[in-house]
């Protein structure tokens, strides 16, 4: 069966992600592979599905030009992304793309599907299914032809209970395959790899922690087998790929596992370097040298606040030292570190903004993501929002607009400015990108991101 897997367009000109149950605007440029396409292709193509892969936002595709190419394509089924910062153009095209080819079926991914689905179908009248886990094979198997209960997909005419269903059961096996990094191409970039190419891959699924902020907690845990990660790490060595970004959400959410997988990456010499996402505890110093031996270059840490007790009270029950010592061992064992930040947190007041702004100069970090707090579909601070009628916010652009902390949002925002000028404005930031400009690529990358930058300022 031919089988088109779509990310729609970018909004108003702005690059969003809609990936990983998870939807965000690209605030400097970086734009990375939409995860659960590339997943999905995996599984797909062992089944022998004809594909097409077609990524609006990299490609720089409008609606029309997304539809004709779909029309020309004339899949059978496609398998879509949305996402809740761009929900109401997500359902705008999906639903003249359904007046285009009524025939084909459509089945959605994203945060607003997995987490609302019940508003998904209510909108899209042409919606005949969700995936609700993207690691697992139910999509393809109802492409086969499966019609009762397959895993991670939600049918359309699921009971009530199913669509109000939380967490799904985290003990199912992994049954994802290889991906098809062959049919996503390289029009990717992010701002530790200096404009070249890079792979994605994943080796774990959802994260066991559960923060007031992110929905990533809510899908469940899952790892996948080694020996089939570096399998894959393999086949992207072989396209020519030298840099991956390990998408875990929370790569060391079982410690053992990650050691495990980096000693087997390092007996396999892949000559790959790569960037991962990791909490900071548990973090220690076997952890960061093996990941240092097996070619990891940037480690980013979710440290979310500089005050102890805001963190603990957003789920995150981790201390400002722990923070320090986890960045210190990255340091130790040659990896730079990427800090990620959100504030305007509950609870948090402009003091409390202004200590984290100020920890993360005292981290030294190389690199530092300033988010604001924002309601995200799934998670506490959306329920808030919902019972308040206020949407959920862009953490990567103005947060929840109607703010979750005392701090004026408008002032919220002036904050994050000044403290992104205030980090970038010193040695080491500036120093992490010069390895960068010693090829062509770097400067060119350097001089998008900047642009980017700007226009977002």
């Amino acid at each position: 069966m031919h089988v088109a897997l779509v990310n729609p367009p970018a909004l108003s000109g702005k690059a969003v992600f809609r990936d990983g149950y998870c939807s965000s605007s690209s605030k400097s440029g970086y734009l990375w592979h939409p995860l659960d396409l590339l997943v999905q292709s995996g599984i797909l193509s062992a089944r022998g599905h004809a594909l097409t892969f077609i990524d609006a936002v990299a490609d720089g595709l409008d609606g029309d030009r997304l539809i004709e190419r779909l029309a020309r394509a004339r899949p059978e089924v496609i398998l879509g992304l949305a996402g809740d910062v761009s929900w109401p153009a997500d359902v705008r095209f999906y639903r003249r793309l359904a007046a285009r080819l009524p025939t084909t079926r459509l089945v959605l991914s994203g945060d607003v599907p997995r987490f609302e689905s019940m508003k998904a179908f209510r909108e899209l009248p042409s919606l005949d299914a969700v995936l609700t886990d993207f690691s697992q094979s139910g999509f393809a198997d109802w492409v086969d032809g499966e019609r009762s209960a397959v895993a991670g997909l939600l049918l359309r005419d699921a009971s009530p209970e199913s669509h109000e269903a939380a967490t799904p059961p985290n003990r199912r096996p992994w049954s994802s395959s290889p991906a098809r990094h062959d049919l996503l191409g390289r029009r990717y970039r992010l701002p530790f790899h200096g404009g070249l190419p890079f792979a994605s891959v994943l080796a774990s699924y959802g994260c066991p922690y559960s923060c007031t902020f992110c929905n990533t907690g809510e899908l469940g845990y899952r790892g996948r087998d080694t020996g089939e990660v570096i399998s894959e790490l393999q086949g992207v060595r072989r396209l020519g790929y030298r840099r991956v970004y390990l998408r875990d959400a929370t790569a060391n959410g079982k410690r053992a596992a990650l050691l495990e997988l980096c000693r087997a990456w390092e007996r396999a010499d892949l000559g790959l370097s790569w960037n991962v996402f990791c909490t900071f505890s548990p973090f220690d110093a076997e952890l960061a040298g093996a990941m240092a031996g097996a070619g990891c270059r940037v480690v980013q840490f979710g440290i979310e606040a500089g005050d102890d007790a805001i963190r603990s009270a957003n789920g995150k029950a981790f201390r400002n030292d722990a923070a320090a010592a986890a960045v210190r061992y990255a340091h130790d064992a040659g990896m730079q570190v990427c800090g990620h930040f959100v504030l305007g947190l509950p609870g948090q007041d402009e003091d409390g903004v202004r200590r984290t702004l100020a920890f993360a100069r005292e981290l030294d970090l190389d690199f530092a993501s300033f988010n604001l707090a924002a309601a995200r579909p799934g998670t506490a601070l959306r329920r808030e929002a919902d019972e308040r009628g206020m949407p959920g916010g862009d953490a990567s652009g103005d947060g929840f607009i109607a703010g979750l902390s005392a701090i004026e949002p408008g002032r919220l925002r002036a904050l994050k400015r000044t403290g992104t000028l205030n980090f970038y404005l010193r040695p080491r930031p500036l120093r992490a990108v010069l390895p960068d400009l010693r090829h062509r690529e770097g400067w060119a990358h350097l001089a998008a991101m900047g642009r980017a930058f700007v226009r977002t300022w």
